[in-house]
């Protein structure tokens, strides 16, 4: 009996203490901003933005938007393991120019696309709407191309915005 109650009180301290250093890690929950032109070839009518955003100093998600005269274009590219699984695609068209101001988060979207990668292979596409820019891919193969080169240039950028701490912003974590 005494040799199950000494059993008994490691188990439970260990479950405590194990517990209690599980709390005690320390998320690093961050994103940083590219505010400058440099992830864009030519900058938008009215604008771009790039987000990307880190969990244990790994990319996790980098999102994108471009502004344009006649709509905009948002991405939101997942990695996993550094590599990309998902990119999902919005297009909006509406006079940017209108007045009075249109909001563009009232706007429905045109066209929206789902491209699932596994090992660097576009495996899924799923679409909904009509194409409204003139330079989209095409083929499967197009596609592929397209948005795998994106992802690793959007990758490299992301980390190596990283580097300087302070470009990082922390995300509070919601208890």
């Amino acid at each position: 009996m005494y040799l199950k109650n000494i059993l008994f009180l490691v188990l439970i301290t260990t479950g405590i203490s194990g517990a209690y250093a599980q709390q005690q890690k320390v998320r690093k929950h961050y994103y940083i901003e590219v505010t400058d032109s440099s992830f864009v070839t030519s900058m938008p009518e009215k604008g771009a933005t790039f987000k990307a955003y880190f969990k244990n100093d790994s990319l996790y998600k980098v999102e994108t938007w471009f502004g344009f005269n006649f709509g905009d274009v948002s991405r939101v590219y997942f990695y996993w393991d550094d590599s990309i699984t998902l990119v999902n695609e919005t297009q909006k068209l509406y006079n940017a120019n209108a007045e009075p101001k249109i909001n563009p988060d009232s706007i429905k979207a045109s066209y929206t696309g789902r491209y699932i990668f596994q090992h660097d292979e576009l495996t899924g596409i799923s679409q909904k709407g009509n194409y409204s820019i003139s330079d989209t891919p095409q083929s499967k193969e197009e596609t592929q191309g397209a948005l795998l080169m994106l992802a690793y240039k959007y990758k490299a950028i992301a980390y190596e915005a990283r580097k300087h701490k302070k470009n990082r912003i922390k995300i509070k974590q919601q208890e």
